[in-house]
């Protein structure tokens, strides 16, 4: 009985001190539970000041999972943590799940923070994006960048900008100016007002050069007036640019209308400098010079060749300004009073360097009283000739006269000059009827004669018994005595049979 009782009475001592010693431990324990969770959250926040964001990513989950600490706060700094890495979505996940729990202002505070950082990181990583594919001349890349940038933050004036540059680069420029003024429609950007000039200055100019293309396309078609119409508009449309003004000068030098183009040029000039307006300038004086110039010497021509001033003539289409700057230009009309009507006028046509007609014209034919001069060129031989008299349809019909001069250099360096003139009736170019040859040498006549001519063949002379005279040469036969002074000779001048006379060197 006696051992029962000191067996309880030792249960009775014991179970205080278990209680004591468990109390002991629980303490202990709680204590180093505790130690260990601050020792953890004081190394995931050195973590995270320090930089080490995975490192205190492992830390903070770790202290997340022990039993002790302040969840909150855990939660918090796990969510900068994933912040510092940028998993905005990880370190929201981890504030909503805590908010679930505790919905304190701190953790909701951090919530809309982080929401928008997240949105700041995606719009920044978009312009990085879409700025390096713009570096790399990828700008509809670039584009869809920006376009993901205007999606995160729709408000923003620098998407609205970055997108109209890629815009411009790629010369798009309505699309350029389409997305200024959306974004102007959003925000009050004087950036983007200032790139929206730019942009106007642009279209301004593209319509300039379809302007000017479209006239030059115009010009090609010798739909002048048109032409004109778009180059006024040019010029409307960019007053201060000088193309327009160049372009429509050079168009009135294409017509010739070179008074015009100087008062244009210089009109222009006024109020601007322009290199190439000055040059333009330059070109249409020394174009008018040369016109002049020829102006001068065509009526010069004109006049020799209307009153058969046979060395003013052959001076003129021997002088190289005239070779090189009128008769190239041939085949050509001219007329001292202005413009040439070949329909039924009076004036001169230029073949070429060796032949010109001056006088009458109709429907674009000889017609009327009328010059044609011929110059044929040689070595050591020069000829000219002319028929001057009465044309029909481009024919000599009518009296007239031809003249025909060989000059002739001989082996001393003599010119030695035989002409002869032919007057009477040519009908279609051809001797008709009664007939004179006048003949000279060095200017001094020799003498001449008289035949006739029937149905253009050269009739022989007959005697008082009405049989032909026979010629000394062989294969000729006589057509008239030959007279000087007005007085016959004796001799006589033959042809060879079958010969037509008629007026050489003909169209």
């Amino acid at each position: 009985m006696t051992k029962i009782l000191k067996s309880k009475k030792v249960i009775l001592i014991m179970i205080p001190v278990f209680l004591i010693l468990l109390a002991i431990l629980l303490i202990y324990n709680s204590y180093s539970a505790k130690k260990k969770y601050d020792e953890q959250a004081v190394m995931a926040e050195r973590f995270l000041d320090e930089g080490s964001y995975e490192k205190a990513i492992t830390a903070y989950n770790k202290a997340m999972s022990m039993k002790y600490g302040d969840k909150g706060l855990i939660s918090i700094g796990l969510a900068q943590a994933y912040v510092g890495v940028h998993n905005y979505d990880k370190a929201l996940e981890v504030l909503r799940s805590r908010y679930q729990v505790s919905r304190t202002i701190e953790i909701k505070e951090n919530i809309e923070e982080i929401s928008a950082e997240k949105l700041d990181y995606e719009f920044n990583q978009a312009i990085s994006y879409g700025d390096t594919y713009f570096a790399n001349e990828e700008f509809n890349k670039a584009i869809a960048e920006y376009e993901k940038a205007k999606l995160i933050k729709s408000k923003e004036d620098i998407t609205f900008l970055k997108i109209a540059r890629s815009h411009m680069e790629m010369e798009e420029y309505d699309l350029a100016k389409e997305e200024i003024l959306e974004g102007l429609a959003l925000t009050e950007s004087v950036d983007l007002e200032s790139l929206l000039a730019k942009v106007e200055i642009k279209l301004k100019n593209l319509e300039y050069d379809n302007m000017l293309s479209k006239a030059s396309e115009y010009i090609y078609q010798e739909n002048y007036e048109e032409a004109i119409n778009l180059f006024n508009q040019a010029i409307w449309l960019m007053p201060d640019l000088d193309r327009a003004y160049n372009q429509m000068a050079e168009f009135y030098i294409l017509i010739e209308d070179y008074y015009t183009a100087k008062y244009l040029i210089h009109n222009y000039l006024r109020s601007h400098n322009s290199e190439e307006s000055e040059e333009v300038l330059e070109k249409i004086d020394k174009l008018i010079q040369l016109r002049e110039r020829k102006e001068e010497l065509l009526n010069e021509l004109y006049t020799a060749l209307s009153v058969v001033d046979i060395e003013t003539i052959i001076n003129i289409i021997n002088d190289p300004f005239f070779v090189e700057d009128i008769a190239i230009e041939a085949p050509l009309y001219y007329n001292p009073l202005g413009d040439m009507n070949t329909s039924f006028g009076y004036g001169m046509y230029i073949a070429d360097k060796n032949n010109i007609y001056v006088g009458g014209f109709r429907d674009k034919m000889k017609e009327g009283i009328g010059v044609q001069f011929i110059n044929i060129e040689g070595k050591r031989k020069q000829e000219y000739y002319y028929y001057q008299g009465e044309w029909n349809y481009n024919s000599p019909y009518g009296m007239g006269k031809t003249y025909e001069e060989v000059r002739l250099i001989d082996s001393a360096g003599n010119e030695q000059i035989t002409t002869i003139i032919t007057s009477g009736l040519f009908l279609y170019g051809v001797e008709s009827g009664g007939m004179k040859k006048n003949f000279f040498e060095n200017g001094e006549e020799i003498g001449s004669v008289k035949y006739n001519v029937l149905d253009g063949k050269v009739e022989p002379l007959k005697d008082i018994n009405g049989q032909p005279i026979k010629s000394s040469e062989p294969g000729k036969y006589v057509i008239g005595e030959i007279y000087r002074n007005n007085k016959g000779t004796g001799e006589y001048y033959s042809v060879e049979n079958g010969t037509t006379f008629s007026v050489k060197h003909l169209d």
